[in-house]
């Protein structure tokens, strides 16, 4: 199933998608318990666009992150993003809703981890009857609820308070076993409030009053709790979303992408191709080569891009161009298109964008199947040996692991797309990746932060790897991008990319 997630500021939706809110609270969201007026008991829990605009609309720190299904909203988180002075931003969520039709899909968790995925924030919390958000809360978060660092942090979140109009910080009930706050709301309590694995927040925050909710924060100033299976299943997590990391990349705006025609140039230089031979770009981006090589003549060129959103953009600008380049959203790893290439360019971190040496070592074999006998491939990777040289955090994971919870992120994909800034990376003994933590927060897409890790080469690593699958090298350079005719020292500071033509035997 197809789902799409966007972000923005709650007074930014219009009419329809307000009314599309609406009807997904009114119908999803749960019934009353009737405690205070027997007249509601068991009816459903409403609530109307007008009420929507007058808690939420005069507030330009308030947010809404939507999950749609086509143009049917399946589920939305509002929450309140405030920066408090001396601390830093701070994250409360406000209400969450997914349909009951498509529950168990881990929509609620999504919407969620936009709100309280940053690892710079100061505190991410809610006010809630329902357990299972509050262990959505410790995982996102890598932290434990604590009826004591609620109360230390009270001031923090009483002026947090001030903007949530349905909360009362005068009812704030805290003892050593008990954190709830008024919120005037009477629903049915989660039957799965009783599961046994969650009983444990009603022992921390104690029973539910009527009229209350449990108040549950955490906070910087806690310590983080790693675990394996927590740590493997945030890497999955950001597996699963690393195409649309790449999609969010501005790339045009990135000075690493401003020598495209030099690079053609040199790759033309190096290899003898005819206006009518077959190019294949694998993982093109945006399509800035293909169109390239198109304004130069070249009449059947390709490009496949596993994100459909640059495949996308490349379209319009060959349309916008008058270029004949075609482009296909495909996975290069294992990608037939049914003829062979006279040239394949796979170019900037396409071999080692993935973790596991398994998917990198299938783009290879991708290259060499796709590639006619005495074809060439012109292939660039990152470098292992300048990333190394100027690492400011390098130690094994597993034996050390606050030092990957408490890497600073950053917003280097999105904005510059400089991975090379050693105050942002972490080089991983355990495995040789390169973690980073990336931020993405411009558009309307979803707010997200996603640990990236990805696999850099040494000169003799890459060499050796094409070698074994049948590659001949005909040049491997050190080189800065858009200045590949000067090849540069390992460790020089520009030389970023290991740059190889190779011919398939």
């Amino acid at each position: 199933m197809k789902l799409s997630f966007v972000t923005k500021q709650m007074n930014a939706l219009n009419d329809e998608e307000l009314l599309k809110c609406s009807e997904l609270y009114s119908h999803n969201y749960g019934k009353y318990s009737g405690l205070v007026n027997n007249n509601k008991a068991g009816k459903q829990i409403r609530m109307g666009v007008g009420m929507y605009r007058s808690l939420y609309f005069s507030n330009s720190n308030i947010y809404i992150s939507l999950c749609y299904k086509e143009d049917k909203l399946l589920g939305h988180a509002i929450f309140l993003l405030k920066n408090i002075e001396g601390k830093g931003k701070c994250s409360w969520v406000l209400q969450l809703v997914v349909d009951c039709k498509y529950r168990g899909l881990k929509i609620g968790s999504r919407l969620l981890f936009s709100a309280w995925g940053f690892s710079d924030y100061y505190a991410w919390g809610l006010a809630t009857a329902n357990a299972i958000t509050l262990k959505t809360l410790e995982t996102a978060t890598w932290r434990q609820i604590s009826v004591a660092d609620i109360a230390g942090n009270l001031p923090v979140l009483e002026q947090l308070m001030e903007d949530i109009p349905f909360i009362d910080k005068k009812k704030v009930h805290l003892t050593s076993k008990c954190s709830q706050v008024f919120s005037n709301f009477y629903p049915e309590l989660e039957s799965s409030n009783k599961a046994d694995n969650l009983k444990i927040y009603t022992t921390k925050l104690g029973k539910i009053e009527p009229g209350y909710e449990w108040l549950a924060f955490t906070f910087a100033s806690q310590p983080m709790s790693f675990t394996n299976q927590r740590f493997e299943m945030f890497m999955e997590f950001s597996d699963q979303q690393l195409k649309d990391a790449y999609s969010r990349m501005n790339m045009p705006a990135h000075a690493w992408t401003k020598g495209t025609e030099n690079e053609i140039d040199f790759i033309l230089a190096i290899v003898g191709l005819k206006p009518d031979d077959r190019i294949l770009d694998m993982g093109c981006g945006q399509g800035r080569h293909c169109l390239a090589l198109s304004k130069k003549g070249f009449l059947n060129v390709t490009g496949i891009d596993f994100s459909e959103s640059n495949v996308s953009k490349a379209r319009s600008s060959a349309l916008a161009n008058n270029c004949t380049a075609t482009f296909v959203a495909a996975d290069a790893r294992k990608l037939n298109l049914g003829y062979k290439y006279d040239c394949i360019l796979c170019l900037y971190d396409v071999i080692g964008s993935f973790r596991k040496h398994e998917d990198n070592s299938r783009i290879i074999r991708s290259i060499k199947r796709n590639l006619k006998k005495g074809g060439y491939a012109v292939i660039s990777v990152m470098n292992m040996e300048l990333t190394e040289s100027i690492a400011v955090h390098k130690c094994s994971i597993s034996q050390n692991t606050q030092a990957l919870l408490k890497l600073p992120p950053s917003e280097t994909m999105e904005s510059t797309g400089n991975i090379f800034n050693p105050d942002y990376y972490l080089v991983n003994t355990d495995d040789g990746l390169v973690y980073r933590k990336e931020q993405f927060t411009s558009g309307n897409e979803m707010f997200a932060e996603y640990l990236v890790a990805d696999k850099r080469y040494t000169g003799l690593e890459i060499q050796e790897l094409l070698q074994g699958e049948g590659f001949t090298i005909i040049e491997s350079r050190y080189v800065q991008a858009g200045h590949w005719d000067n090849p540069l020292p390992p460790t020089d500071s520009n030389a970023k990319e290991i740059l190889l033509v190779v011919r398939n035997n």
